[in-house]
Parts: C-alpha cells; sequence; structure tokens
C-alpha cells in the first residue's frame, strides 16, 4: 500500500512526520491531487520554484481551498477580506509591500537586535529557573509576538490579546476546512482584532506616534495611505508571518537539536551568534515553519509532466522542496555544516515572506542566550513521545514542547 493512500494533511499520525510522504510525492506522484483541499500539489523542488516565480501565471487573488473561496469558507477572513501583501497580486502587491516594507530594511531591522537580545535574556532567565518548562510558553511564543507588538505599537497590556487572536486566526482557518464549521470563538477573537486594529489605526492617523501603524496611515512620498480594514489585514498578515513563523521555528530548531545530539554536541562547542544563524537555516530547510503556499493557476499550465486547468488551486510544498535530493544531498539528515543556499521556507521572488529579516535575527539571538543559560536540554519526562504539532495544514510547529535542564 502507497503512504499517498492515506496521506491527510489534517491527520495528527502524518503530520507528526509528513517528510517520508513528501518524499513519495517527488518520485511517484509529484504532481498530487489532494481531494481534501481540492488542490494540486506540488513536491519538487524545481516545480515549486517555478510556481513562485511566476506570479502572473500563479496568482494569489481568489484561490479557493477545498473548493471554496475565503469569504465563503470562513468568517474571520470575511473580516479581514481586504487585499494585503499575502493575497494580491501587482499592482496593489507592489503599493502594498512598497508601503510596509520602509520597516523592514536591513538597517532598521539590525538595529532591533538589542532590544530582541534583551527580551530574549529576561525570557530565559525566567523559564530556565524552573528544572522543566515548556519551550514553547516560556520564549518560543512570548518573544516574537512581544517584538512585533511592540512594532506596530500596541499596548503591553493588551499584548497577551495580541497572541490570543494569533492563535484563533490559525486555527480558525483548518477548522474550518476540516468541519465545514467555526467556532463562535474564532469569530469573537476575528472581531475583536478588527475592532481593535480599527481604532488604533485611528487613533494613530490623528496623532502619530513613530511605530509600524502611524507609518501605516499617514502619506508619505506620495504614496496613499493604508485604511484602518488594510491596517487590521496587515496586521494579521505580520501575526502570521512574522509570529508564528518565529515560534514554529524555534521549536523545530530544539527538537531538531535534541534528536540529533552529535549536532547539539557541535553547537555546545560552538556558541556563537554565527552558529547559532546555521542552526536556523538549517532547522528552515529541515522541518520548515511553513509547509507550502497556495496559488490560483491562471491559464492552462503544464506542470511536473502533467496538465493543470486554469482556475485550479496549486499548493507548492516548500517543506518538500526544501527536502528534495536534487537541490540537497542527503536531505533527511540535519546537518548545520550543510549549504543552505535557495531554500525555500520564506517563500521566493515577489512573495518572499517580508519578515524573514526580522526572523533570521530573533532566532540566533533567542538560541544564543538559550545556550548560555542552559548548554543542555533534553526532553521532560512529561513530553509525550509524538509532539503534537496542531490542526494546521500550513503551518508546522510544535504546540508545547517541554524541556528539562541536563
Amino acid at each position: 500500500m502507497s503512504l499517498l493512500d492515506r496521506f491527510d494533511f489534517f491527520d495528527p499520525e502524518v503530520m507528526n512526520n509528513p517528510y517520508p510522504y513528501f518524499a513519495e510525492m517527488r518520485e511517484k506522484a509529484p504532481l498530487f491531487w489532494n481531494e481534501r483541499l481540492q488542490a494540486h500539489v506540488l513536491s519538487r523542488y524545481e516545480d515549486v520554484t517555478y510556481v513562485l516565480k511566476n506570479p502572473a501565471l500563479f496568482s494569489s487573488v481568489d484561490i479557493r481551498v477545498a473548493g471554496k473561496l475565503p469569504k465563503e469558507r470562513t468568517q474571520i477572513t470575511e473580516l479581514s477580506s481586504v487585499s494585503n501583501l499575502v493575497t494580491s497580486d501587482p499592482p496593489n502587491h507592489t503599493r502594498l509591500r512598497g508601503l510596509v516594507s520602509r520597516a523592514f530594511i536591513p538597517k532598521r531591522i539590525s538595529e532591533m537586535e538589542p532590544r530582541v537580545r534583551e527580551l530574549s535574556r529576561g525570557l530565559v532567565a525566567e523559564m530556565t529557573a524552573r528544572d522543566e518548562f515548556d519551550f514553547m510558553d516560556g520564549l518560543a511564543s512570548p518573544l516574537p509576538v512581544t517584538i512585533i507588538a511592540e512594532m506596530l505599537g500596541i499596548e503591553a497590556s493588551r499584548r497577551r490579546d495580541f497572541k490570543h487572536w494569533s492563535d484563533s486566526l490559525i486555527t480558525a482557518g483548518s477548522e474550518s476546512l476540516r468541519t465545514g464549521k467555526q467556532s463562535e470563538e474564532s469569530i469573537r477573537s476575528g472581531r475583536e482584532m478588527l475592532a481593535y486594529m480599527t481604532e488604533i489605526a485611528e487613533k494613530r492617523r490623528q496623532e502619530p506616534k513613530g511605530d509600524l501603524i502611524s507609518t501605516l496611515v499617514q502619506e508619505s512620498d506620495g504614496v496613499a495611505a493604508l485604511t484602518p480594514q488594510e491596517v487590521n489585514s496587515f496586521a494579521i498578515v505580520l501575526l502570521i508571518a512574522g509570529n508564528e513563523t518565529t515560534t514554529n521555528l524555534l521549536g523545530n530548531a530544539l527538537v531538531s537539536l535534541i534528536r540529533n545530539p552529535e549536532q547539539y554536541e557541535w553547537l555546545r562547542r560552538n556558541p556563537t551568534l554565527q552558529a547559532c544563524a546555521a542552526v536556523t537555516e538549517e532547522t528552515l530547510r529541515y522541518d520548515s515553519p511553513v509547509l507550502g503556499l497556495m496559488r490560483r493557476v491562471t491559464q492552462d499550465v503544464e506542470l511536473a509532466g502533467g496538465k493543470v486547468a486554469a482556475g485550479s488551486t496549486v499548493m507548492a510544498l516548500l517543506a518538500s522542496a526544501n527536502h528534495d535530493p536534487r537541490k540537497f544531498p542527503n536531505p533527511e539528515r540535519f546537518d548545520l555544516q550543510r549549504d543552505t543556499t535557495g531554500l525555500l521556507s520564506f517563500g521566493h521572488g515577489i512573495h518572499f515572506c517580508l519578515g524573514a529579516p526580522l526572523s533570521r535575527l530573533e532566532a540566533p539571538v533567542a538560541l544564543q542566550e538559550l545556550l548560555e543559560r542552559a548548554p543542555k536540554l533534553g526532553f521532560a519526562p512529561q513530553q509525550p513521545e509524538r509532539i503534537n504539532y496542531g490542526s494546521s495544514f500550513f503551518l508546522r510547529g510544535p504546540r508545547s514542547l517541554w524541556l528539562s535542564k541536563n
């Protein structure tokens, strides 16, 4: 029996380790029809790259998942259905990216290192004061959500709400696809976030404070300001791309290090920022925080030896492409000496993740601070052998990760 006969993006047993399934896809079904998502799944590096490099042929607008448009599937996305960086094509995408990219230029990101280190150090000290702790709750989750909230200008008193909204948004998408329904809690969270972000956007329009929301709602250099709804939509993108991605990256890094003790030992002997950056890059390749991206085919096209009709949905499996042996030899080995040039975890082309430089700053700094305080970690006795990776069909990271100091 083929592994693909029982492949399901929503099956926890499958998603605990999807990579054997992806390997079979690459070899036997590089254009794999997934009935659940009603999408063609592409798994080879060459094909995934081709999709990401051709936005005119593979659009980010009006993508159907499970045969439905987003507005038909979840009330939360209806609340934030204005076009954003993820769900737009040029020229609107060009306008939006040009406006918000000023907050993510390399110089501005590098200037954030002292704050990232200060916050990481404090979180690590508090977390490792205990012999056993949930790494996700202690460091991986609060670090990126705090940084994103500070960038946007969210009051400290609302940052717990900010994280709750983020979790609800992730849950809602997979929930509606899996069951056809959405919880009242998810709907309520979406409305709370929309109301709050609309209020903050209006306040910053009237009285700018130098934060990112103030930048977004002010006209600058002839570029029109974002509307309050567009600000809300952009905040959702940041919550997912800048928060969930880094959270998952850190969790996946610790799992990979503990399960590969020889690589962990090398890191303990070389606790430099450069070595921690190598951990970050290899984790991005080995266990990508984002499994794949969806696109709508704009005209009939040949892909991976098959034909795909205009209007169809394709899922470009970033995680599988990063394991393609045609690009990365011996891909199932977690290797901190590997050349990771060309990894696709942050996408490619015009939709390359805007928050990638921030994630690549936060993760190495956090890992270095962790190494200094707790150089040898292992799974705590209460950590289940099978890690819970949640129910999202496109994001991958531990929901909790109990560790102990050895």
